[in-house]
């Protein structure tokens, strides 16, 4: 199990299964994709996406079917794609990275750009799909250790 303490978030993984709880909240998912294995620690960045009801097939599909560019990016250990239990949930894409600064560098990488370079046009994602005003991310320092 990963987890902060003081912000009260954890994520939990047993096989296929995921269960993140954060601030007093649990919720249960199902792993749709998994790049990479669980460190015991590092910085998280967890993006709730709010699929609009009845896209849920699409998202999956765009989603999966995208470039991967994060494999080879510095700083990059694990993704963990999850599907929600429960309908008209956040689907959650876990990204954790060795530190902030990795994250922040992916951020600003040429890599970056080409994996959302179709976010905002007729053909990203976001246009019908996900409902960009309710979705957030949080990023938070986690670890196995407390």
């Amino acid at each position: 199990m990963l987890r902060n303490k003081v912000h009260r978030i954890s994520i939990n993984q047993i096989n296929n299964e995921v269960t993140i709880n954060k601030f007093g909240e649990t919720q249960q998912y199902t792993i749709l994709e998994e790049i990479g294995t669980t460190p015991e620690s590092g910085h998280a960045v967890l993006n709730y996406l709010y699929v609009n009801p009845g896209y849920e097939e699409d998202f999956e599909r765009v989603f999966l079917n995208r470039d991967h560019h994060l494999r080879n990016t510095e700083g990059f250990q694990s993704l963990l794609f999850l599907r929600p239990e429960d309908l008209h949930v956040h689907y959650v894409i876990v990204t954790i990275w060795t530190d902030a600064a990795a994250y922040n560098n992916w951020q600003s990488s040429g890599e970056y750009k080409a994996s959302h370079q179709k976010r905002g046009t007729k053909e990203g994602a976001d246009q019908n799909i996900i409902n960009r005003s309710l979705s957030f991310n949080i990023s938070v320092d986690l670890s196995s250790e407390f």
